[in-house]
């Protein structure tokens, strides 16, 4: 049986255009994460978006502010 839901939800999915399917991937993975053993991790659902809605950021973990660096040079 899960062979064959895997089978037939592949195919459903196959059959949508790229919008439905992310949508209708989405929905799967919230549903799947309503009973997962792992639905308090934060990466047990990660949903899909296109990247046109992402934004980037200047964010560079590399980068330490100036107050920290000299206090790190101190000690």
């Amino acid at each position: 049986m899960q062979q064959r839901l895997t089978q037939d939800l592949t195919q459903f999915l196959a059959s949508l255009p790229e919008d439905d399917r992310i949508k209708a991937i989405n929905e799967i993975r919230m549903a799947i994460h309503q009973v997962s053993p792992f639905r308090e991790e934060p990466v047990d659902c990660v949903l899909w978006v296109k990247n046109s809605q992402l934004m980037p950021n200047d964010y560079n973990p590399n980068n330490v502010a100036p107050p920290e660096k000299t206090a790190a040079k101190i000690h």
